[in-house]
């Protein structure tokens, strides 16, 4: 049999399709509808309170299975009270939970008693939310020594939001929230969020609004959130946390504050955070602890009041030790707005680190006041702690107290540091306005010390352990310490109490410092680390004793029957080389003075030790010990007892003054031991002293009206054939119209022609000012022979070659001749030396080399 199939174009293929399409339609409508019955199955809804399904919670919960399947939702009806403790078991799941909250729009809803998330309660969310307001049900608990609210047993995964839960529980372990035993595996993952938490009775504070403890050593309350409620009005703590609670609790963009017309008169901490050594990954960040209102804030000048004479505390924290994404986290709180009235010794802590580590940033304290003694502490450091970067404000105290503290970035001292023990780690600058005092444990810097302020180590140690180069404060130190490469450079003086060690790196002192050691103050170096610059100590020998100076490089030893010269001056200069006759001595001299010495009757034996690369070219065999009685300007050969590779010994010293150590066969500055010029009368008179003489052909006699250019007056011969022992020379200018200052230097030249400058030396005319530097020629120190008509203000300034001035000095100058010696901090170059005497300008060419 033969079917003919339609075609497609065919009228009734049309209408088979249209039908089709309408009954695709109704299909798809008719599981909408059955969808929508569904869900409206699967929630169900029950009122409770006035007119209501069940007049109180306890029936209404009744009723809920134990473990729904469907979501459940008790709404509480507008104007209830009810009067009971309510217990929730109900163990919900993300899928079926039980919400407990007001119906839309209804207000006034009170529970008088207790509300406790039980063993059992799962996916528990109690509100006060009605769709439009919070805190439209409030959980009062009149009781002094029961919670509000109460989570125990293992409660998980519950909410308590938008509500506000007073009480009055006056227990100090208790609180009006508390998170309570647990059984197996601990009240985890709840939360407390957007709650009004406070005092129920204006006459009967709270001891404690939050309070987490729990007996367990295994079961620990893990994952705790307590985020964006207001906590008003408690006699001890706003939230406490204490042992047998775990890791991950979140405290966040919570506000403390007291707003009751009686100022408080109990110790107070904000929060207390102390879940124990085990606890980590915790967070307690953005929360405001002070004022009258949310945000520390109120009305204007509206300060939290405590008037009692113990200490307040922002927030204590001591837990874990984790570092990394499990570290503890304590960041962006701000503690302001409080007064402490009592004239008593109460502190003001608003941040403790009690123990463990703890990581903090962006910390602010302000407004705040203390009329106790103990000030406002802006961080009290007792465990390890980690700062990003610190700043203590003016009239603030940061208080260091134990175990290590580590800024990450830069500290900042605009109030007052007490180190009273721990450590303290700065990996950026030390930047100190204000107070640092020390008194234990140590301080390390990796960056610049900058000190403009009080700056104190009595006991403790600083460490410089910087890669690179430094800068170094001034101050007062106990022990110092160079760890680190590069050069560390003084800024100012440095007083040292008890140990300078070098261990790595070069410490500095640069032209106008000088380190200090105190009486009991010892130095330590290597031939790679050690002092370069000034270095002083001040120590009285002994008969039969060394006395070593600190361990400077310097030993006296009085010898039997020496008078003992009392008192005695070292200074160690190092870096620079004592020059003469174009020769050299060792890098270091030491200037030695004993200011009650008689002069007479003293003999010692002088020990100086140096380091390998103060030598230079220098052999230790060729060494000789020189003595300068004129800060540098000449010297005298003393010979040598005995050496080593590594110091020389010299016996029968009589007198101190300048000493250092030199080659012996081409010894320092020639063998002029004296040269003066003085005036007479319209004369000038030249006199100098040899020791020796050899190869000496004799003295050009030279003068200079400017100090630049000099011509010669006479030409004296030295002694024929040379000569071992003493000789006196004089000269006597007598040149007619002598006016203002000449200077007057001897060119001595020996038989080879080589030629050596001494002097210049000044000599004033017709009573007029004048100026004199010498040497031209200099490395760091230049000696100035000022003659002023009248005491006055004498005005120092070196320009360069361009005519700016690097370096400038006033000093008070009695009238007539002044001698001083300086110390210009400038570079290598030419340079014009003014002075101003008298309203008068003079000059002199200097060349730094």
């Amino acid at each position: 049999m033969k079917h003919d199939l339609p075609s497609s174009n065919e009228p009734n293929y049309l209408i088979s399709r249209q039908r089709a399409s309408l009954s695709m339609w109704l299909l798809l409508l008719l599981a909408f509808v059955l969808l929508l019955v569904q869900r409206a199955q699967a929630q169900t809804v029950v009122r409770v309170g006035n007119g209501g399904d069940f007049p109180t919670l306890t029936q209404a919960l009744a009723t809920v299975p134990a473990t729904p399947a469907t979501p459940y939702e008790l709404r509480l009806v507008s104007g209830s009270t009810f009067t009971e403790d309510v217990l929730i078991n109900v163990a919900g799941s993300a899928s079926a939970p039980l919400t407990i909250k007001p119906e839309t729009g209804a207000v006034g809803i009170v529970l008088e008693g207790t509300v406790t998330f039980g063993a059992s309660a799962r996916y528990v969310t109690l509100s006060g939310h009605n769709g439009s307001t919070a805190r439209q049900f409030t959980v009062r608990q009149s009781s002094a020594s029961q919670p509000a609210l109460l989570f125990a047993g293992d409660a998980q995964n519950n909410v308590a939001r938008d509500l506000q839960i007073l009480g009055n529980n006056a227990l100090s372990s208790g609180g009006v929230v508390e998170f309570g035993a647990t059984t197996s595996v601990g009240n985890d993952d709840n939360t407390l969020t957007s709650n009004l938490i406070g005092n129920a009775s204006a006459s009967q504070l709270p001891a404690n609004l939050v309070y987490a403890a729990n007996a367990s050593a295994t079961a620990l309350n893990d994952r705790v959130a307590i985020i964006n409620n207001e906590l008003m009005n408690y006699a001890q703590t706003g939230i406490k946390v204490g042992s047998g609670n775990g890791d991950a609790w979140i405290i966040r963009d919570n506000s403390f504050y007291y707003n009751l017309a009686t100022p408080a008169t109990t110790a107070q901490t904000a929060i207390n955070f102390a879940p124990g050594a085990g606890s980590d990954n915790n967070t307690l960040s953005g929360n405001y602890i002070g004022g009258t209102s949310a945000q520390a804030g109120g009305a204007s000048s509206a300060m939290w009041q405590n008037a009692g004479a113990q200490t307040f505390n922002g927030i204590v924290v001591s837990c874990g030790s984790a570092t990394g994404a499990q570290a503890n986290v304590v960041e962006n709180n701000t503690v302001r707005n409080i007064s402490l009235s009592q004239p008593s010794t109460q502190s003001f802590q608003a941040l403790l680190m009690a123990g463990g580590r703890s990581e903090l940033t962006g910390n602010a304290v302000n407004a705040v006041s203390n009329n106790g003694t103990a000030g406002v502490n802006a961080l009290v450091s007792q465990a390890q702690v980690v700062l990003n970067a610190f700043t203590v404000a003016a009239g603030q105290v940061m208080s260091i107290q134990n175990g290590e503290t580590i800024v990450t970035g830069n500290l900042v001292i605009q109030g007052t540091l007490n180190h009273t023990g721990g450590d303290i780690v700065v990996n950026g600058d030390f930047t100190n306005t204000g107070a640092f005092a020390q008194t234990l444990g140590n301080l390390e810097v990796k960056g610049n010390m900058n000190n403009y302020g009080v700056f104190s180590c009595t006991t403790g140690g600083v460490l410089l352990t910087g890669a690179g180069n430094q800068t170094v404060s001034g101050g007062l130190y106990y022990n110092l310490e160079v760890r680190g490469g590069g050069v560390k450079t003084l800024t100012d003086d440095v007083t040292l109490a008890n140990n300078l060690v070098m261990s790595t790196g070069i410490l500095q002192t640069g032209p106008a410092n000088k380190i200090k050691l105190n009486s009991d103050a010892l130095l330590t170096e290597t031939n790679t680390s050690y002092v370069l610059g000034n270095i002083e100590a001040r120590r009285n020998p002994q008969a039969g004793a060394t006395e070593i100076f600190g361990n400077l490089g310097l030993a006296l030893t009085p010898q039997p029957g020496s008078t003992l010269p009392g008192l005695t001056i070292v200074t160690r200069v190092t870096g620079t080389a004592a020059n003469g006759s174009g020769h050299q001595g060792i890098k270091r001299y030491f200037d030695i003075s004993a200011p009650a010495y008689s002069g007479t009757g003293m003999n010692v034996q002088m020990r100086i030790d140096y380091l390998a690369h103060e030598l230079g070219t220098l052999q230790p065999a060729d060494l000789t010990f020189y003595k300068s009685s004129d800060n540098g300007g000449t010297w005298q050969p003393k010979g040598r007892t005995s050496g080593g590779t590594t110091y020389a010994i010299l016996n029968g010293v009589d007198g101190f003054s300048r000493w250092t150590l030199g080659r012996q066969q081409q010894p320092l500055p020639v063998n002029l031991t004296a040269y003066q010029v003085r005036r007479q009368q319209n004369d000038a008179v030249l006199t100098w002293t040899t020791a020796s003489e050899i190869n000496n052909r004799g003295y050009g006699v030279e003068v200079s009206t400017d100090g630049l250019q000099y011509r010669e007056l006479a030409f004296v011969p030295g002694v024929d054939g040379g000569s071992t022992s003493s000789r006196n020379y004089r000269y006597l200018d007598r040149e007619e119209s002598k006016q203002g200052t000449r200077y007057y230097r001897l060119r001595q030249v020996d038989l080879n022609g080589k030629v050596t400058y001494y002097g210049p030396r000044a000599v004033a005319f017709d009573g007029k000012s004048g100026l004199l530097a010498y040497p031209t020629v200099f490395e760091r120190d230049i000696a100035l022979e000022l003659n002023m008509v009248s005491a006055g203000v004498a005005t120092l300034t070196l320009n360069d070659m361009s005519g700016r001035p690097v370096w400038v000095r006033e000093q008070e100058l009695p009238a007539g001749r002044t001698k001083l010696n300086v110390q210009p901090e400038c570079a290598r170059g030419g340079y014009i030396l003014v002075a101003t005497l008298n309203g008068q300008n003079f000059q002199q060419r200097l060349l730094r080399k």
